[in-house]
């Protein structure tokens, strides 16, 4: 699964790709290829340094099926997603490959709530999401990470839900 949720939204740049038609349910997923755009954390919002993330790799295939009033129900994430994760006060870099298989479901059949699930993907923490011993950590997990995620007048909120099994914290891995 991928990093979007990174996106602070890897999530990030994710936060476009999750928007449905209007039209009535058609029976079958519609289908998209979401992007995944550079993007820049200052100091503090994640991490305590200021980091950039790219994505040399990015060939996603998300499909997502809706209700008869165009309400998204439930969607999947699949392809070959590389992260690249630079600390830009030393200027260390890591990639990591977070590509994979991952589930969205849509608790309030809206798309600016959802929960994103799966392993080998990224989500960064910031410091109002919750719970409060998650902010600040920037997990990959290779096992499982389900984090709910929530958009609502221009401000986004994650919520940590699982993270089981191996898993990296890029504030600790390219902090010194």
């Amino acid at each position: 699964m991928r990093g979007r949720i990174i996106v602070s939204l890897a999530i990030i740049a994710a936060a476009g790709v999750f928007a449905g038609p209007a039209e009535a349910d058609t029976g079958g997923p519609v289908v998209t290829h979401p992007g995944s755009t550079p993007f820049d954390y200052p100091a503090g919002e994640v991490c305590a340094f200021p980091a950039h993330v790219e994505f040399p790799v990015s060939d996603l295939t998300e499909q997502v099926w809706y209700d008869g009033a165009g309400r998204p129900v439930f969607g999947t994430e699949t392809g070959a997603l590389v992260i690249r994760i630079t600390n830009t006060d030393t200027g260390r870099t890591v990639d990591r490959n977070i590509s994979g298989d991952g589930t969205l479901v849509y608790p309030t059949l809206d798309p600016d709530d959802f929960v994103l699930s799966g392993g080998d993907w990224s989500a960064g923490l910031h410091g109002s999401d919750l719970p409060a011993s998650a902010r600040h950590h920037w997990y990959i997990s290779h096992g499982l990470m389900s984090v709910r995620v929530t958009r609502q007048g221009g401000q986004v909120t994650r919520q940590l839900l699982a993270l089981v099994g191996p898993y990296e914290d890029m504030c600790e891995v390219l902090a010194g």
